[in-house]
């Protein structure tokens, strides 16, 4: 593509059918139009590779895949809720005692993670940080942050489901 002129004609044609697609996947207006403005951005610093003919294809296939990614990344995060809840349960019922004994379950099987696996996991869902800010923290790939984090609550789920049936 050659010119800003033809960027600023494209974003503006079809800004508005790229957030309709998005919503398509996305029930959520305000995160569609992030994952569209990024598209468009990705687009933008990629400008001299691109050819025109192609752009609004990419653009879909950009879009797509960020929302498939925003969708993966909301059931990962819907899983980790569900899993602390039932952890939170499970500590709240019974004497303190035995909820001690469950804290100490909990602590243990969180050593078995490795520290990368337990830094992504803390970094993503403790404090809230986006996976595409801990993969430029770490300089890996957003999938490699979600494998880990995945990874890691499989860990957590055997061992403390393998723990709690001892009981």
């Amino acid at each position: 593509m050659d010119d800003r002129a033809t960027f600023d004609k494209m974003f503006n044609e079809w800004y508005a059918q790229f957030v309709y697609f998005a919503y398509y996947f996305i029930n959520d207006a305000e995160v569609c139009r992030d994952i569209v403005s990024d598209a468009f951005e990705y687009l933008w610093r990629n400008y001299e590779k691109i050819e025109e003919a192609t752009a609004k294809t990419y653009l879909y296939t950009i879009i797509r895949t960020r929302c498939i990614d925003y969708l993966r990344k909301q059931n990962i995060h819907e899983e980790y809720v569900e899993f602390t809840a039932q952890l939170t349960d499970k500590m709240i019922e019974g004497d303190s005692q035995n909820s001690d004994s469950r804290v100490l379950r909990i602590r243990e099987a969180m050593k078995k993670l490795t520290p990368y696996n337990y830094h992504i996991l803390e970094a993503c869902y403790i404090h809230n940080k986006k996976y595409k800010e801990v993969a430029e923290e770490l300089n890996v790939s957003v999938a490699a942050i979600h494998k880990n984090i995945v990874k890691a609550l499989r860990i957590l789920r055997e061992e403390l489901g393998q723990k709690g049936n001892r009981n």
